[in-house]
């Protein structure tokens, strides 16, 4: 089916192919679909706009700048007209997002990225787009963008970042980059049982120019510990998106020049999965995963909103917990304020007690299932050994008796003077 979403995982692993797709060659329908896909992260502004028109970005607070998370030419076919007062306007309505024609990413960074204000139009920013305007006329230009204060990018090398979102981006950005240090990594951690998703929006650095190149002299890595999840030089033409499997990613920009005239590169990160709760005053952690967590209070003590001593959290789609996790609380001071009878305490008191008398049976049964196992296998193998002894020693027993018998019998048969012959038989 056409409108089929593809997997944004399976996405990012083919993006080399997809790059090579652009609004001026003819798209096949194939290529269209694997680049119909959700938005990489939420949030941001949405600009849109006839084809034949200007796409306005424009950031109000001082210090902030445009960034571009996606950009995309929608065909004729899913475009509608809507008036919001100023006259229509093109639009795309959020059922039909995936009918992506290409990706104008790279034009529209080129052109608006890093700036606090800017205008873009297919005509004048994309080279040879009058020559094919047959395939654009009567499309609409979609972008989502991010005003962001420059304040507000991880940039230093050598950094180690321990936040739930955020972006990084190369210093010098988007003048140029710098190759001083020739290695510049940012680290980006997150909590235990955490994942990182981490979104390239723009890469533009240093490409091979020469036929002696082998490889990139100038390189963009992710790593994740010893794994190297991407390897990049160029300029990108779509989002680049990266999941680890861990809590940390290693973001690493390689220079051979002190300052090249290319951009260089933004990200924006996002923690996948629920950041670890502070352990409530006087309650414990029990069990966590990337999915549930199991806390409880302490002995005489509930949890105030609901008078339980256990609470268990689950991790939603949006990576928040279901639950709130309050400070526990004495049951002495619940009754003292009035915020439970006498009645309620008693029963409160007697539930705490049995829970930590049911901590004491499974401990019992600890003692039960494994030390007193251990204790008769240790028994049964003593008596066996004491059995073999005594065994051994029996036997040896009848082997000397049968060789006394035999001194006899040879005294019998060849008897001395003073000998005194035994006349009982000998029965061994």
């Amino acid at each position: 089916e056409a409108s089929q979403r593809v997997d944004v995982h399976w996405l990012s692993s083919h993006y080399n192919t997809l790059s090579s797709l652009s609004i001026s060659m003819n798209s096949q329908p194939l290529l269209l679909l694997l680049m119909a896909t959700f938005p990489l992260f939420t949030g941001g502004e949405v600009a849109e706009e006839c084809s034949e028109g200007e796409l306005s970005f424009s950031c109000e607070a001082p210090g902030e700048e445009v960034i571009i998370r996606e950009a995309w030419l929608y065909g004729s076919s899913v475009m509608t007209k809507v008036d919001l007062g100023l006259g229509e306007k093109c639009h795309v309505p959020e059922y039909n997002l995936q009918y992506k024609k290409g990706s104008l990413l790279q034009y529209i960074n080129k052109q608006c990225g890093g700036q606090a204000e800017c205008k873009f139009s297919l005509e004048n920013h994309v080279p040879s787009a009058l020559q094919v305007q047959d395939q654009w006329e009567g499309g609409v230009l979609w972008a989502v963008y991010h005003c962001v204060h420059k304040s507000e990018f991880y940039r230093v090398c050598g950094s180690e970042v321990y936040a739930q979102s955020g972006w990084v981006q190369s210093i010098g950005y988007p003048q140029y980059y710098l190759g001083e240090p020739a290695v510049c990594t940012i680290t980006l951690r997150v909590d235990d049982k955490q994942r990182i998703q981490l979104t390239i929006t723009d890469l533009n650095i240093r490409e091979i120019v020469s036929p002696n190149e082998v490889s990139c002299r100038d390189s963009l890595s992710v790593t994740e510990g010893s794994k190297q999840l991407l390897h990049r030089c160029e300029e990108t033409k779509v989002p680049l998106s990266i999941t680890s499997e861990g809590p940390e990613l290693n973001i690493t920009l390689t220079a051979t020049t002190n300052l090249f005239p290319k951009r260089g590169y933004v990200a924006h990160f996002q923690a996948l999965g629920c950041k670890t709760p502070s352990t409530p005053q006087d309650g414990y952690l029990i069990f966590r995963n990337a999915t549930h967590a199991e806390y409880c209070c302490c002995v005489h003590h509930v949890f105030p909103d609901t008078l339980a001593r256990q609470r268990f959290l689950q991790c939603n789609k949006l990576h928040v917990w279901n639950d709130t996790l309050p400070d526990c609380i004495d049951l002495e001071e619940l009754l003292e304020d009035g915020n439970i009878t006498e009645i309620q305490f008693h029963n409160l008191i007697n539930g705490s007690t049995t829970y930590a008398q049911a901590e004491m049976l499974r401990q019992a049964h600890l003692v039960y299932d494994l030390v007193v196992p251990t204790v008769i296998m240790t028994v049964l193998v003593l008596g066996n050994v004491a059995v073999v002894f005594l065994i051994i020693y029996c036997r040896r027993g009848v082997i000397e008796e049968g060789v006394r018998c035999e001194e006899l019998e040879s005294i019998k048969a060849n008897p001395e003077p003073t000998d005194v012959i035994d006349s009982e038989p000998c029965n061994v």
